[in-house]
């Protein structure tokens, strides 16, 4: 006898929930994820800092919208309404479910390269840097002279103008950018606003990977039992930065060439001519570009890890690579498989609580929800909300990571009690 209709949701969450159980009891990786929980106990650090940035960008969101309400004209601004009862037709949730796989497996990628958005906190940030900040900037200074010797100096110019464009950005992409629309060429503003825009990323990921360093040193003193003050590890870490800059330089170049470089081209004259739309460029980054440099980010996961804790070539950090692959590939596949299933949770829960609260019943697909015309009260508390969730999530899975390679380098990976702290 079949189910009724109604049961069957149920069905399907009640299956969900003992699938997610079985994954977590019985995959080989259970121990580095219960041992991540317990450092995020340990150093509230870990998902706190996740946390602020997060907030930071929210908002930064928030003040836009609220912006754009009071600026632009009817019919292109957003609408604030206090309440709105919550719904969702089956097509939008079949979109939803969808949507959620490419960001899910940015986050998985971004475990092992750089795990947070750091805009627009990155602008405080690059501001600190500027007036050097507790010394900050002079350390790295010095590790970047006796790392790269003459090249240091020029890395260091590069480092400063992407500051100053990461100082520029909030300003040029928030409220400015709507004033500047209204009273200036939309081809001089793209040109503008593109170039900004690729310089502050490459500080923001350098910004997002000296944190991710701070992060992954703080488990591992976790893991080893250290005692240490924030400020001796924070300067560690930005000297461990000027190894793993090796790798971010790749990771920044593989970025450019697949995402910035055809965005600023798109808007140079000599080639406005012989370039597909904005409308092109935008599904090519969806369905080319951002699926490409996860691939390439979660194919060589291991490479950020290995240079923070060892200074090494990049061949050799590949070398150790392979290696660990060789040894321990079965428990790292569980782990991308752990990750992607909290990551896309996540997400798809996003995606409903957003646009059940921003559609009304007689519309269809979520169309007003992908312009983000209707916010309401609990659209506005919900993304306070989410960046909680993230960062707990994020804080999980990168201390577990940590957790796990570590026990792969002593040959512990299936000891129940290895880490004692």
């Amino acid at each position: 006898m079949p189910f009724p209709e109604t049961y069957r949701p149920w069905i399907l969450l009640a299956g969900a929930v003992i699938g997610y159980l079985l994954v977590m009891f019985a995959s080989p990786v259970r121990a580095s994820l219960r041992d991540g929980l317990r450092c995020m106990a340990r150093y509230p650090t870990l998902w706190m800092m996740l946390t602020l940035f997060g907030l930071c960008y929210a908002i930064f969101q928030i003040s836009v919208d609220v912006f754009s309400h009071y600026y632009l004209q009817e019919g292109q601004r957003p609408v604030f309404v206090a309440w709105r009862p919550w719904f969702l037709p089956g097509s939008s949730f079949s979109a939803i479910l969808k949507k959620g796989v490419l960001p899910s497996l940015e986050g998985v990628a971004g475990v092992f390269n750089v795990l947070i958005t750091t805009f627009p906190f990155s602008a405080i940030a690059a501001l600190l840097f500027l007036v050097n900040w507790d010394g900050h900037h002079g350390v790295l200074f010095r590790a970047l002279r006796r790392r790269f010797d003459g090249f240091g100096w020029l890395i260091h110019f590069g480092i400063l103008l992407c500051a100053i464009a990461a100082l520029v950005k909030p300003f040029l992409f928030g409220p400015l950018l709507l004033v500047m629309g209204s009273r200036m060429p939309g081809l001089p503003l793209l040109e503008c606003s593109f170039f900004v825009d690729w310089l502050s990323f490459l500080f923001e990921i350098m910004f997002g990977v000296c944190v991710q360093i701070y992060l992954i040193l703080m488990v591992y003193a976790w893991v080893r039992g250290l005692n240490f003050t924030r400020q001796h590890l924070l300067d560690f870490a930005i000297r461990r930065f000027s190894f793993v800059m090796k790798w971010s330089a790749i990771m920044m170049l593989v970025s450019t060439v697949f995402i910035s470089l055809p965005q600023i081209v798109t808007v140079i004259p000599p080639f406005t001519h012989y370039v597909s739309p904005v409308s092109v460029l935008f599904y090519y980054n969806d369905h080319v570009a951002r699926p490409l440099l996860v691939a390439f980010l979660v194919l060589f996961s291991g490479m950020q890890i290995i240079l923070t804790f060892h200074s090494e070539t990049l061949r050799k950090a590949f070398g150790d690579y392979l290696h660990f692959l060789r040894k321990d590939w079965w428990p790292l596949i569980w782990f991308l498989i752990v990750a992607f299933i909290h990551f896309y949770a996540l997400n798809v829960l996003n995606g409903v609580v957003s646009a059940g609260f921003a559609n009304l019943p007689e519309q269809t697909a979520g169309a007003d929800f992908e312009k983000g015309s209707v916010i309401t009260v609990v659209t506005v508390a919900w993304r306070v909300i989410y960046p909680l969730l993230a960062a707990f999530v994020g804080g999980w899975m990168l201390a577990t990571w940590v957790c796990l390679y570590k026990r792969s380098e002593a040959g512990r990976i299936h000891a129940d009690n290895w880490i004692k702290y």
